[in-house]
């Protein structure tokens, strides 16, 4: 009978559902060579000049894709709602099947910047964090179709809503999103009336930051 314990983190990443995620990576890419994922996710910083959001021109400091590319459940809940100003759309969706191999739940929460499969990657300090928040950086989801549509396609922009949820039996993060009504423009740059956008930094060019 086994000793009734917890495990030590280094006994926890060597169990066998642990050691699993690599190879359930390697299986849910054939889901996106066989075309049944049709839409990419990416993981988006956005920072404000002025010193808080909303205030000056902002500019992407880093995005980075969700791979393999997971699964993103039905979309039909978003609506576009008619106000005095225009459109604006909202509603709520959710993505499974997110690599626990290649990702930790600060990466998912946008604290952390992924890096390679394995690594810690570069702290963010991320709107909405409990430690050095930073009202100028924005984390965001974003959702583009692979291009088998539109080219170039539209791009959603979601916020997580609550916590990435670990799912140990089938090795995965899922995450439930809320739609925001400021999309990027399909080129992936903020759309600033008035102002060029500026151009997109890397992940590696915060560290500067």
């Amino acid at each position: 009978m086994p000793k009734i314990r917890a495990l030590t983190p280094q006994q926890a990443r060597s169990t066998l559902v642990a050691r699993f995620g690599p190879r359930a990576d390697r299986l849910r890419q054939f889901n996106t060579n066989f075309g049944a994922r049709s839409k990419r996710v990416f993981l988006v910083w956005e920072s404000w000049g002025g010193g808080e959001r909303g205030v000056g021109t902002p500019r992407i400091l880093a995005r980075v894709e969700l791979l393999p590319t997971p699964k993103v459940s039905d979309l039909s809940a978003v609506q576009r709602r008619s106000w005095l100003e225009g459109a604006l759309s909202d509603g709520s969706g959710r993505v499974d099947e997110i690599s626990v191999h290649r990702y930790t739940e600060d990466m998912l929460r946008g604290l952390t910047i992924p890096g390679e499969p394995g690594t810690a990657g570069t702290p963010v300090n991320a709107h909405g964090a409990e430690r050095d928040t930073s009202p100028r950086i924005d984390f965001f989801y974003e959702i583009v179709e692979d291009g088998r549509g539109d080219n170039p396609a539209a791009r959603q922009r979601f916020q997580i809503n609550g916590y990435p949820f670990r799912k140990e039996t089938s090795v995965q993060f899922g995450v439930y999103l809320v739609r925001e009504s400021e999309d990027l423009t399909r080129r992936g740059q903020p759309e600033v009336l008035g102002s060029p956008a500026t151009p997109m930094l890397t992940a590696a060019d915060i560290e500067d930051k």
